[in-house]
């Protein structure tokens, strides 16, 4: 027999050994009795018990890779929920479910008033102008953003205007300035 087909075969050393203790038992008794035909059946049988049952207990990688997602899947599941359970979050938190009759704020409602009886608009009130001392740091750009919320060179060239700067990057410390507010 052919040493690959018995690595193959998954035998021990004690089996193989069995093997060829059966081998050479046969070929004396071919020697001693030539009549009888030589039964090489039970090796086979010896053989292939072992492949039956690795064929039997084997299985396809299809079915370790459909486990392994399933397991995968179901820890990864379970793991979110602990985390969000430690974390306290709970996905309805994102919903909002509001049931409740919304309330409407009076000063919003939508109301007809007749054209003899409209009330005069309110004056408009022209903001006044701050003053602003300068501060270690500052800068006109930084003031601009300070006051008005946003960088604006048109707020910079107003800065600069009422307060008759030539150089807008001399201004100095303890300086008090005129902020146009309009």
């Amino acid at each position: 027999m052919k040493g690959s087909t018995l690595r193959r075969s998954n035998l021990t050393r004690e089996k193989i050994a069995m093997l060829d203790a059966l081998a050479k038992y046969n070929r004396e008794c071919r020697t001693i009795d030539s009549n009888v035909p030589i039964d090489k059946q039970e090796e086979l049988d010896v053989l292939w018990q072992n492949f039956k049952v690795a064929s039997r207990t084997e299985k396809s990688p299809i079915a370790f890779f459909t486990t392994g997602f399933f397991v995968g899947v179901v820890s990864t599941l379970i793991l979110a929920i602990i985390v969000s359970f430690i974390v306290g979050y709970s996905p309805l938190d994102d919903m909002h479910l509001n049931l409740t009759k919304p309330t409407v704020n009076e000063n919003l409602k939508f109301t007809f008033i007749p054209a003899d009886k409209q009330v005069a608009p309110a004056p408009v009130v022209e903001p006044q102008n701050k003053e602003y001392t300068v501060q270690p740091g500052d800068s006109l750009e930084g003031i601009s953003i300070k006051f008005y919320g946003s960088f604006d060179e048109s707020k910079i060239k107003a800065l600069e205007e009422a307060n008759n700067l030539a150089n807008p990057n001399a201004i100095g410390i303890g300086q008090k300035l005129v902020i146009p507010m309009n």
